[in-house]
């Protein structure tokens, strides 16, 4: 008898069943790290073009898939088939491609030619590597991941331009203020979204500072709490960005 178990959604640390009979490449062998700080400014300028960063985006958030394992109850004798739906990571061109549209930032979706001409400079400068070859007759496709599902970058033109700032910071300054009601003025909106512009920006510019004291062998989830705690204690030295924090604090809570 074989009983079947549907499992939840979740991110696959195993080889999923459209991978399966994979050829993994030495790098793939190797586990993916958690978060990577980029403190060179030459690699971050690699992301400073939009389809490679578009690209790095749509590895992060990867394609649906399954994964289907087998056990044989002891007692009863019986196979139970475990499927469960889950997130993969490593991607094919032609579903980086398929893929793009929901994670492309202020540009069209990615092309196939797109990808092949800029896949090369991610992987060598360490953002993607080739993971393997799934080889099905005469057809092999080779599929590519990140190097790490967290990239930190402490430097380049992402973190001091005004424009992609503040498109970043507009929806997420929308939100807090629907999720706790803080009725704001235009006016007053408007002021509260460029000082966090200018907030982002100074404090931009000590991020590397920090990123160099951290030990890049063990950077984690933990490691970025941390980092992003220090930063914190390093910016409160400067009196201009304590002047931009405490006006923020009075348009968000004017009756102290």
């Amino acid at each position: 008898m074989v009983k079947m178990d549907m499992g939840d959604d979740y991110v696959a640390t195993e080889i999923t069943d459209s991978l399966e009979g994979i050829v993994l490449t030495k790098d793939g062998k190797e586990p993916q790290k958690e978060i990577v700080f980029v403190t060179n400014q030459e690699r971050a300028d690699v992301l400073d073009e939009i389809v490679r960063y578009n690209i790095l985006q749509t590895l992060r958030k990867g394609i649906e898939d399954t994964l289907t394992t087998k056990t044989v109850d002891e007692a009863t004798g019986d196979t139970i088939i475990r499927q469960r739906v889950v997130r993969r990571d490593a991607l094919s061109v032609v579903e980086i491609v398929k893929m793009s549209p929901d994670c492309c930032h202020d540009s069209e979706e990615i092309t196939k030619n797109q990808v092949y001409h800029h896949l090369p400079r991610l992987i060598e400068h360490g953002y993607v590597i080739k993971y393997g070859t799934v080889t099905k007759g005469k057809r092999s496709t080779d599929y590519y991941r990140r190097t790490a599902k967290g990239f930190m970058l402490t430097t380049g033109a992402w973190g001091t331009e005004e424009k992609r700032i503040r498109e970043k910071l507009e929806g997420f300054t929308d939100k807090m203020l629907e999720t706790f009601n803080i009725k704001l003025s235009k006016e007053k909106r408007e002021e509260l979204i460029e000082l966090s512009v200018k907030r982002a920006q100074m404090q931009y510019a000590w991020r590397t500072k920090i990123a160099d004291m951290v030990n890049l062998d063990i950077a984690t989830k933990e490691t970025l709490s941390m980092y992003e705690m220090l930063l914190d204690y390093y910016s409160v030295g400067s009196k201009e960005y304590m002047d931009v924090i405490n006006r923020i604090r009075e348009i968000l809570f004017p009756e102290g």
